[in-house]
């Protein structure tokens, strides 16, 4: 008798990123909904916590084609009802493996990036896309997490399939919450930022920024908590302005709530983002926020400046204003909690269960 799941959720890894935990928060709500889920990943182990009753399949393949051909075979060896794939990577296996099998089950991709994103990709990245906007006529459903993602897509795939375009934002779910700050200074002013330590996040417009904080708040701290390729060209930069009792870079960690609940203000310096989701996480422990108006999501979560401080993107001395004038405003927790509900995983996973073909 073939193993049978309701739903298959395919995302290149299981690491510290947005995607990533979006995956796994939407697995647990099919849980929660007693569907029977698998994840197909390619690299085992993972930073955060998997939800249980979750298979996880491991890819033996380590080249593009054996991951095609190694999806395929598991969609032909099992029964599945749906299949949701994260970010263009999983979404182009998704769709070539889905080319040769007979009775194919629902496939619903999502696009968590915009071509914006991209800069100036190189040829393989172009490939890519192209590929994908070829393809992408396959699926069923086309899932992006901004209305600019969504927007990104029109233009990019023409009129023919945007009727498949649904826009789903991510959700906000954050399990651990603190009555106090475990190791804080009340004394201090700290401004938290989340990401990974790469130049989309532009941190290194923050940390610029931030030297201009100093000067007007001289009790004022920064903790950018992630990982990333970047960490050696940050830590210098903290270096050069002579910042290092200022700033820490303490790296990934799973207890974001905990970070949360010590900061004052939190800022989101990007140049570029799918959505953003440290926003809302943000917003749901009442923080003040401080934004770059990048696309595409950040205004769309703070409503163009209602829920929080919009700033242009790469304005050091904007974004340094705009913290100090945060940092000495009372903003109302309960309205910023409030928002943060309109992304509950409750919300949010119903309306992936209806675009995977289950009642909600």
């Amino acid at each position: 008798m073939k193993q049978s799941y309701d739903v298959i959720l395919h995302i290149p890894s299981l690491g510290g990123g947005g995607a990533e935990r979006v995956a796994l928060d939407i697995a647990r709500h099919f849980v929660a909904e007693k569907k029977t889920v698998a994840l197909f990943i390619y690299r085992n182990g993972s930073a955060y916590e998997l939800p249980a009753g979750v298979d996880v399949i491991v890819s033996r393949s380590n080249g593009h084609i054996g991951r095609v051909l190694e999806f395929r075979a598991l969609l032909r060896n099992v029964e599945v009802q749906t299949v949701v794939s994260f970010l263009p990577y999983a979404n182009l296996v998704s769709l070539l493996a889905n080319l040769w099998v007979r009775q194919r089950p629902r496939l619903v991709v999502s696009e968590h990036l915009s071509s914006v994103e991209l800069g100036h990709p190189s040829l393989k990245e172009r490939i890519k896309f192209a590929l994908l906007t070829l393809l992408y006529k396959r699926s069923d459903c086309i899932v992006a997490v901004s209305e600019g993602i969504a927007a990104d897509l029109r233009m990019r795939l023409g009129k023919a399939i945007s009727h498949k375009i649904v826009v789903i934002y991510n959700p906000c779910r954050i399990t651990e919450i603190y009555d106090s700050c475990p190791s804080g200074d009340a004394q201090n002013q700290t401004i938290l930022a989340v990401g990974r330590l790469v130049p989309q996040k532009g941190f290194d417009t923050l940390i610029s920024a931030f030297r201009d904080v100093r000067k007007r708040v001289a009790d004022a701290q920064l903790t950018i908590l992630g990982e990333g390729p970047e960490r050696l060209k940050l830590e210098a930069l903290v270096a050069q302005y002579g910042l290092q009792e200022s700033i820490a870079l303490p790296g990934f960690s799973r207890d974001i709530a905990g970070a949360y609940q010590c900061a004052d203000l939190f800022v989101c310096s990007s140049r570029a983002e799918g959505f953003g989701n440290v926003i809302v996480e943000a917003l749901s422990f009442g923080l003040p926020v401080v934004s770059t108006a990048c696309r595409h999501g950040p205004e769309e979560i703070l409503e163009g400046g209602r829920y929080g401080t919009l700033v242009p993107v790469g304005d050091e001395r904007a974004l340094a204003d705009a913290i100090v004038a945060a940092l000495g405003t009372t903003v109302d927790s309960m309205r910023q909690i409030a928002r943060s509900r309109d992304f509950s995983l409750d919300i949010i996973g119903d309306r992936y269960m209806k675009v995977a073909g289950f009642n909600a």
